[in-house]
């Protein structure tokens, strides 16, 4: 019976930090949206500038690409944490198959025929050691697209501080720019923080 709970708070351990890493990644979607709009915005306004803002067009452009990066490994990690919910659900029903028989094969000890038991536990023991290998594979492989994430990320504080910069000479229309800029490096904050959610939620999965 120790053995049975424990096992339920190992899958709901897993089930909750998927799902929350799902959740996390919908609001960080949805941010890179804003992103988007925020370079889209940008253009709009260097484009009333005019060649006073001519420095701020490829800025715009190369934010908007981050946003459109951004989504699109959101989307990855988040096909990836379904996978592995699939597998958190395939270890625990293993886990318990296995509890099962080793419990039957103690009880049949006696019996001549238990040593058909004790080979097909084996075979599950073996099948559960190679897929936690492949699950570990898995989580790692998640934490390698937050860090691509976060590598944009970065690339999008560089080019905040730059279009500050370009901001400057774009005359009555420097605090309008300006606004865009603190917008996208607020957004860029705000994932980053939610993708160190993820990372934590994710670093803490493990399989037993």
């Amino acid at each position: 019976m120790t053995v049975n709970k424990k096992l339920m708070d190992s899958s709901a351990r897993q089930f909750l930090a998927i799902a929350s890493v799902q959740s996390e990644l919908f609001a960080v979607k949805h941010i890179s949206k804003r992103i988007s709009l925020s370079a889209k915005n940008a253009k709009a306004i260097a484009a009333r500038a005019g060649s006073q803002a001519m420095g701020f067009h490829p800025i715009t452009d190369f934010i908007d690409d981050v946003a459109i990066n951004i989504t699109h490994l959101v989307e990855k990690i988040n096909a990836e944490a379904l996978r592995l919910s699939s597998y958190a659900i395939a270890n625990r029903n293993r886990s318990r198959t296995i509890e099962k028989m080793t419990l039957a094969s103690n009880d049949m000890l006696k019996y001549a025929d238990h040593k058909g038991i004790k080979i097909r536990l084996e075979e599950l023991k073996k099948k559960k050691k190679q897929f936690l290998i492949e699950y570990g594979r898995k989580n790692s492989d998640l934490l390698e697209l937050l860090a691509e994430i976060r590598n944009q990320l970065q690339a999008a504080e560089m080019i905040c501080t730059t279009s500050r910069t370009e901001a400057t000479r774009a005359g009555d229309f420097q605090s309008n720019l300006e606004v865009v800029a603190d917008e996208v490096f607020l957004a860029v904050s705000n994932i980053k923080e939610t993708l160190q959610s993820s990372k934590n939620h994710l670093s803490q999965l493990s399989l037993r």
